[in-house]
């Protein structure tokens, strides 16, 4: 996520001629089927490339464990759901429990929810300073309130918030169709809402050296905390077992990819760790919880 002026609608970089599909952007996301094209590894492979500086991408291997589960002919299981709330932490977690066995979000045509979009927030924003020395505990870095109090949006703009810690606040429940992603609110509109989940995870920016546009900047390193992982992880498999079907993960600069002005998070994610994280709770004897 960063901060934008809004601007004019430009022409989409794909189009197909009347007689055929329209596929949007990079992936390839067709306006009548609402999915990116090929099959969910496949998908899945371009929408997990790594996202570098300036909203750059370059491809990186697809996870075993991401592969596997997106190929098997069945959903994630009630103990990897439970293993998946035993992981949150409160107040979190009993909130979650609470709508473990509701419906999730579908389109305004009855499409189901499909795709979960991994962001970050590009705030707090430095300019020119350094990060904090203990970034990860670091409380303005760390704080919902921006997210919830209209500083950024009169809504909350993801349907998750995920700090460094590890704390957790819903902005929406993931039964309500919400957008996060030029796709969504500014190429095909209302039609596509209900067909993603989106997670922001907190990451301070600051900019490049001699940077002045904020479309010019960079998170630290480690990007994200062992903790954000973890509780990827947990959503994930939380959110896929409502769902009745493993999501496709992506990134937020992926699946704007190829429209105008398109974002460039998530920063400096290192896809091995959500990986191993996800291993250790689809695994037949799940960690317990930390």
């Amino acid at each position: 996520m960063k901060h934008l002026l809004a601007l004019p609608l430009l022409p989409l970089m794909f189009a197909a001629s009347a007689a055929q599909a329209e596929e949007i952007g990079e992936c390839r996301f067709d306006r009548d089927t609402l999915t990116f094209a090929g099959t969910p590894v496949e998908q899945a492979t371009c929408l997990l490339r790594k996202v570098e500086l300036m909203g750059s991408k370059r491809d990186q291997p697809l996870p075993a464990v991401i592969k596997t589960l997106l190929e098997s002919p069945t959903a994630p299981t009630e103990a990897m759901k439970q293993a998946a709330l035993a992981q949150f932490p409160e107040p979190y977690r009993t909130y979650a429990a609470k709508y473990a066995d509701a419906p999730v979000s579908r389109t305004e045509a009855g499409a189901p929810l499909l795709y979960y979009v991994i962001h970050d927030t590009s705030t707090p924003f430095y300019a020119n300073d350094p990060f904090p020395k203990d970034i990860h505990n670091d409380w303005r870095v760390n704080d919902f309130i921006p997210y919830m109090d209209g500083t950024f949006a009169k809504q909350p703009v993801a349907h998750i918030f995920l700090n460094r810690v590890g704390q957790i606040w819903a902005g929406h429940e993931f039964i309500e169709p919400w957008r996060a992603t030029k796709l969504e609110s500014r190429v095909v509109g209302p039609a596509a809402r209900g067909r993603f989940v989106h997670i922001e995870t907190v990451q301070p920016r600051r900019f490049l050296p001699g940077a002045t546009s904020r479309g010019q900047t960079e998170g630290p390193q480690p990007g994200f905390s062992a903790e954000q992982y973890r509780m990827l992880a947990a959503l994930y498999v939380y959110v896929s077992a409502r769902a009745g079907r493993w999501l496709i993960p992506g990134f937020h600069a992926t699946v704007d990819a190829g429209i105008p002005d398109a974002h460039d998070d998530p920063q400096n994610f290192e896809l091995e760790r959500f990986a191993a994280e996800l291993e250790a709770l689809v695994s037949p004897q799940p960690r317990k919880q930390p």
